[in-house]
């Protein structure tokens, strides 16, 4: 793949993420950050739940609870 080429996937999956986290009722009603805080560590995301990596062993997840992503303990 080319350097136009890993951008423009790079920019797609961005805004999968963006659209998945904007999902929330409270992120569109302004009650939330209109654009996910820990989004550098997302490795994964699905329906209501988003999974991230702090670095290596050291993952948690949020989960869409009510409109709002929680992180779930």
């Amino acid at each position: 793949m080319d350097v136009a080429g890993a951008k423009s996937l790079k920019a797609k999956i961005d805004a999968r993420q963006r659209r998945h986290w904007e999902q929330a009722g409270h992120v569109r009603e302004g009650l939330q950050d209109p654009a996910d805080p820990d989004a550098e560590y997302l490795v994964r995301c699905g329906d209501a739940i988003r999974e991230y990596e702090l670095f290596p062993g050291r993952r948690y997840v949020k989960q869409l609870v009510d409109g709002r992503w929680q992180t779930a303990s």
